[in-house]
């Protein structure tokens, strides 16, 4: 079994793992982590480390990884990444890896599959030496977190991860430590009209017309967003997705659907989002009904504190590789939403750049491959007790 980090990576790219993410008109041939999870089950085999399968509510799709147990007086760390990519939209050749100019390009090459090639490669050099791993250890790769979360919910309701100390997710942070993110709420709106023929516009009532004025004072909400700031996580935002209305070219709609994605920060409750919203559009005379769905998803913002031991960890092993141990913050969503929700605190730090995630051209740097193999081992082997010691004294 390889345990280079670019071969590691090369193999899992090739493995096609994508979320259909609800579609049905996806090549089945391409979607679920099943052969990506029998990989893992065959690496953890390989290295001699006790394996982890977490199953969720979606059969078939199941966390795996592997275990370093060092016993109840240790602290549990947990290393995952997520094994599920968004689709290629029909470019086979994104999941044939190519290396040109230092770096590594494929479909999950930074999102999410390079972290988990890193965490991989740390765990099966951990394996080599467990007398020099300082905490107990938990590598997994988990389903579903392009979509609805599924591998994350599990996580954080079943053994041996659920009482982890700390949580650490490979997401791309471009070897940064990013103890903190905005968090999101999405959720959809409607409007509805009175269907008649194309002819006689004026006899029916547009959804279409009536979601134009929507969209537009939705445009203009985002200025008010724009002066709720949070200094660390920066400020509000929120972008119409989406819009699906109207049956046919000559016939009226009835009906106008639009999917909102607000970004927020720790002034805003995700559960809010929808109803501060609805103030706004009936200040601003919206008289017509406007049905807001229930919450798709709502995420607090969350911030770690810098203070906090795994953070003291994170920094004391970036100093020691030469790393900036300064934590920032990110716009962007992750599983730590969940692992957060679920008790776990949890950051992340990986290899790549989220600006060229699901792009056509997505790459990581392999430099950054072996900088995060070497700092995930980093993490294994230095003992999180003794920073927190330190910290009280």
């Amino acid at each position: 079994m390889k345990t280079d980090v670019v071969a590691l990576c090369r193999d899992l790219i090739t493995i096609p793992s994508i979320n259909p993410m609800g579609r049905d008109d996806v090549d089945p041939s391409l979607t679920g982590e099943t052969r990506v999870n029998d990989y893992i089950r065959r690496f953890v085999k390989a290295v001699g480390v006790d394996l982890v399968v977490q199953q969720t509510d979606v059969p078939g799709r199941e966390n795996v990884g592997g275990m370093i147990a060092k016993g109840s007086r240790f602290r549990t760390l947990v290393l995952q990444c997520h094994t599920d990519t968004v689709d290629v939209g029909g470019k086979a050749s994104l999941l044939k890896p190519t290396v040109h100019g230092g770096r590594l390009y494929g479909r999950g090459a930074t999102d999410d599959k390079g972290g988990l090639a890193a965490m991989l490669t740390a765990l099966a050099e951990a394996a080599k030496h467990p007398l020099r791993v300082r905490n107990n250890v938990i590598v997994l790769g988990v389903s579903d977190e392009e979509y609805t979360w599924k591998g994350s919910l599990a996580l954080v309701k079943q053994s041996p991860t659920k009482d982890a100390d700390f949580g650490l997710i490979g997401e791309p942070t471009e070897c940064r430590i990013v103890n903190g993110f905005k968090g999101v709420a999405r959720w959809d709106l409607t409007t509805t009209g009175r269907t008649v023929h194309s002819s006689m516009p004026r006899k029916g009532v547009s959804a279409i017309y009536r979601m134009a004025r929507v969209v537009s004072l939705i445009e203009d909400y985002q200025r008010e967003l724009a002066g709720i700031c949070d200094p660390p996580l920066g400020c509000e935002t929120i972008s119409v997705g989406r819009i699906m209305g109207g049956t046919a070219v000559n016939v009226v709609p009835d009906r106008c659907t639009i999917e909102i994605d607000q970004r927020i920060t720790r002034k805003t409750r995700a559960a809010d989002a929808s109803k501060r919203l609805a103030a706004y559009l009936r200040k601003r005379g919206i008289r017509f009904p406007v049905i807001a769905s229930a919450m798709k998803d709502a995420e607090d913002a969350a911030l770690i504190a810098a203070t906090h031991p795994g953070i003291g960890l994170l920094g004391r092993v970036c100093r020691t590789q030469g790393l900036n141990p300064r934590p920032c913050q990110v716009a962007y969503g992750s599983d730590a939403f969940r692992m957060n929700g679920g008790g776990i605190p949890t950051i992340l730090w990986g290899p790549g750049s989220i600006a060229v995630a699901h792009s056509d051209d997505e790459y990581v740097e392999i430099r950054q491959l072996g900088q995060a193999a070497k700092f995930y081992l980093g993490l294994m082997q230095t003992d999180q007790r003794a920073i927190e010691k330190e910290r009280v004294a």
